[in-house]
C-alpha cells in the first residue's frame, strides 16, 4: 500500500514536471511590438516652458490597484480647483500605475472611447477604467496559476491581457505625442538595468522605440513577476532590440530622476513638485512583540524587507529634495508629499477585490491632509501657465 502511493505521488510529481516545464518553455506569454522610431518633424518643442517662472511637476508612484488612492486624490483638488488637474502642471510623471495616471489624465477627450466620455474630467475615466479592468488584469485561467506555481516559474497574469486592455483604452491610433503635456514616463531598461524615461517633448521623441502610447504605457507597466517584459523588435534583424519592464523595483518613485531631467534643461527656474503616493502597507513586523519577532528568520523577514525597500524609495526622494532645498540660497523648490498608510483594511497592488476600501483610504488621506491640501490648492491657483 505505502509503496502504491509513493509510486502515485512520483507519477502525479512527473507528470506535473513536465507540463509546467513544456507550459513555462512553450506557452509562455509574451508581449513584442515592432521598434519604430518616430520622425523628427513630429517632435513638439518645449520652448514655451522657458517663459515659465516656476515649472509645476505631478509625480505618481506605482502601486497597482492602489493607484486609485492618488486618483481620488486629484479628483478632490480638481473639485476644489474647478478645473482639470491638467490646466495646472506642467510636466506629468509616474511609475507603473503613476505611468497609466501621468498619461491617461493628459488623454483628449476625442481619444477616450465613447462608452466612457462624459466625465469632467479624464480623472473620473480613469477611476472607472481601474474599477471595470482591474480584475481582469489581475486574475488568470486556473490551468496558468498551477501550471506557473502561482508566479514562481513564470510571470503571474496573462500578457495579453494587459496587452488587450491597454490597445482597447489607449487605442492604435493615440500617439504619446498627442497627450495634452508634457509627459515623461520610466521604464527599465531590461539590457543595462537602468531606469529609461519615454518622453513625448522635445529632442527625445525621436529616440522612442515607438511613439504608440499604449505600446510605451504597455511597457511601463509590465512588472517584473507579474507580467512578461515587453520587446520592441527591429524587424529582419535579430541584436537590434529593446526590452523594457515595470521601473517599480529600481525606482517606484522618480522625483530626483525627473526633477534633474528638468534642472538640465531648464536651469535657473522655480520648481514646485506635488508628489502622491498610493499608499504604504504597515511592516508585519511593526505589529508584534519582541518575543515572536526574536525567532524570525529569512522567510519572515523577507516580506519585511521588500517593504522597507519600498519605504526607503520614497522617503531617499524626499531626502533628495530637502537636500536642494539646504543648498540653494533662494527657496527655488518647493514640493508637497502626499500619502497614506493602507491598514484596517489592508490592500495588496493586485487586490482587485478591494477596490472599494482605497476610496475609504483616499478620504483618510484628504481628511489627515486638509491644511496641506489646501496649501496646495492655492498654490495651484496661482499657476501662471501662458494661455
Amino acid at each position: 500500500m505505502l509503496k502504491g502511493s509513493i509510486l502515485a505521488v512520483l507519477f502525479i510529481a512527473v507528470v506535473y514536471i513536465s507540463a509546467a516545464y513544456v507550459y513555462n518553455n512553450q506557452f509562455t506569454q509574451s508581449i513584442t511590438f515592432t521598434r519604430a522610431p518616430s520622425e523628427p518633424e513630429l517632435t513638439n518643442s518645449l520652448d514655451y516652458l522657458k517663459e515659465k517662472d516656476t515649472i509645476r511637476i505631478l509625480i505618481i508612484d506605482g502601486g497597482g490597484v492602489r493607484g486609485l488612492i492618488p486618483l481620488y486624490v486629484l479628483k478632490y483638488i480638481e473639485k476644489k480647483l474647478k478645473k482639470p488637474i491638467t490646466e495646472v502642471f506642467d510636466v506629468y510623471s509616474g511609475v507603473s500605475s503613476g505611468a497609466i495616471i501621468a498619461s491617461g489624465i493628459n488623454i483628449p477627450e476625442d481619444f477616450i472611447p465613447e462608452q466612457y466620455r462624459g466625465h469632467s474630467s479624464a480623472t473620473e475615466y480613469l477611476i472607472q477604467l481601474y474599477k471595470e479592468e482591474s480584475d481582469y488584469l489581475f486574475s488568470s485561467p486556473w490551468y496558468h496559476d498551477i501550471l506557473t506555481g502561482w508566479g514562481l516559474f513564470s510571470p503571474s497574469f496573462m500578457g495579453e491581457r494587459l496587452h488587450e486592455v491597454m490597445e482597447k483604452h489607449y487605442t492604435k491610433s493615440l500617439s504619446f505625442t498627442d497627450l495634452k503635456n508634457y509627459v515623461i514616463i520610466p521604464a527599465l531598461n531590461i539590457h543595462n538595468g537602468e531606469v529609461h524615461l519615454f518622453k513625448n517633448r522635445g529632442d527625445a521623441v525621436s529616440q522612442l522605440p515607438t511613439n504608440s502610447l499604449y505600446q510605451l504605457i504597455t511597457a511601463a507597466v509590465s512588472a517584473e513577476t507579474a507580467y512578461p517584459p515587453v520587446a520592441f523588435k527591429v524587424p529582419g534583424k535579430s541584436h537590434q532590440h529593446n526590452y523594457f519592464a515595470d521601473a517599480g523595483l529600481a525606482m517606484n518613485n522618480p522625483t530626483s530622476l525627473v526633477l534633474l531631467n528638468i534642472l538640465r534643461r531648464f536651469p535657473n527656474k522655480n520648481y514646485y513638485v506635488l508628489i502622491l503616493g498610493t499608499g504604504t502597507p504597515p511592516t508585519a513586523s511593526s505589529q508584534l512583540e519582541y518575543k515572536e519577532l526574536k525567532n524570525w528568520g529569512r522567510i519572515r523577514w523577507i516580506q519585511d524587507a521588500f517593504l522597507n525597500i519600498q519605504k526607503s524609495m520614497d522617503h531617499q526622494q524626499l531626502y533628495a529634495l530637502d537636500l536642494i532645498q539646504l543648498f540653494t540660497s533662494e527657496k527655488r523648490l518647493q514640493y508637497d508629499y502626499l500619502n497614506i498608510e493602507v491598514v484596517d483594511p489592508f490592500v495588496g497592488i493586485f487586490d482587485y477585490d478591494a477596490l472599494d476600501s482605497l476610496r475609504l483610504h483616499a478620504d483618510r488621506l484628504i481628511e489627515e491632509n486638509k491644511p496641506v491640501i489646501q496649501k496646495i490648492i492655492d498654490h495651484l491657483n496661482q499657476s501662471d501657465r501662458p494661455d
